[in-house]
């Protein structure tokens, strides 16, 4: 099973980033990810299924749930729902660590449950107003969850093979930004495993065993996500998206395409284009 690295950037002059679901319409499946930092899902309205590792949790209206740093999950949300998610970068806690840069909350409900949604709550309301002093207020709200955070929900015993799992993603997570930020030129696993100080064989394994997929189809699943958005965008033919995002040529571009989407690039801007047209129409 594939899962990826997603890196999170809290808000500009904030420790925080807070926002509504994405998948609160419904519809909306998001396959297993991981990111190294902690993430609050909490549930005001509506449901929806939550994934992490083999264990399956449904959350209705009043419940949360803490993602640790590096804890593979995944969220089905087949029907509407109001989730707030606020995600906190691991450095926040460093005064917290248990050693070897990690810490774990527990996803079992506490006796602080209804005061700690209370205040997610709240923190969403004052910063999405923007009025006058929000960003204090916000901030002064903000570290009240930190704190109940780790008094009622911090584990201060964690088995060793949780310890060793999030060392082993730290270190991929570390390769998977690696990749973002240079997809679009020449990349092979022997410079990689060079430029990381890893052999080739150990670095294949460790792709293999935490991300679930080789690490030359994750490069490409990298670069054909940036390739999707030059093609939706409407700025870019099926072989200027395919130089641009580290494809050898437009041909190669559609293989990954016909596998990922079982169409060919080009058919697939045309029915975007196609169909922002027929929106702007109707307008």
């Amino acid at each position: 099973m594939q899962f990826s690295h997603e890196l999170i950037v809290p808000e500009t002059g904030f420790p925080f980033k807070i926002f509504i679901f994405e998948g609160s319409t419904g519809n909306y499946h998001r396959d297993r990810h991981w990111h190294r930092s902690i993430e609050i899902f909490a549930v005001s309205g509506g449901e929806l299924e939550f994934y992490i590792d083999d264990r399956k949790w449904h959350l209705e209206a009043g419940d949360f749930m803490i993602v640790n740093s590096n804890e593979v999950h995944s969220i089905d949300s087949p029907l509407q729902n109001e989730t707030i998610v606020l995600q906190i970068p691991l450095k926040m806690f460093e005064d917290y660590f248990t050693g070897e840069q990690f810490i774990w909350f527990s996803h079992e409900p506490g006796r602080r449950d209804e005061r700690f949604m209370e205040l997610l709550k709240e923190l969403y309301q004052v910063y999405s107003s923007g009025k006058y002093g929000y960003d204090m207020k916000s901030k002064s709200i903000f570290y009240q969850i930190m704190y109940l955070l780790v008094k009622d929900y911090r584990l201060t015993e964690v088995d060793d093979d949780s310890v060793r799992k999030n060392k082993n993603l730290n270190k991929l997570s570390a390769i998977t930004s690696y990749i973002k930020e240079n997809y679009t030129g020449d990349m092979t696993l022997e410079e990689v495993a060079r430029i990381f100080d890893y052999s080739p064989n150990y670095l294949s394994r460790m792709f293999r065993k935490y991300a679930g997929i080789t690490f030359k189809s994750y490069v490409q699943s990298i670069r054909l996500r940036y390739a999707v958005k030059d093609l939706e965008s409407g700025r870019y033919g099926v072989t200027e998206a395919a130089l641009r995002n580290g494809f050898s040529g437009s041909k190669a571009l559609a293989r990954a395409f016909q596998k990922k989407y079982g169409m060919l690039p080009g058919r697939y801007k045309m029915r975007t284009v196609g169909t922002e047209l027929k929106a702007a129409g109707k307008r």
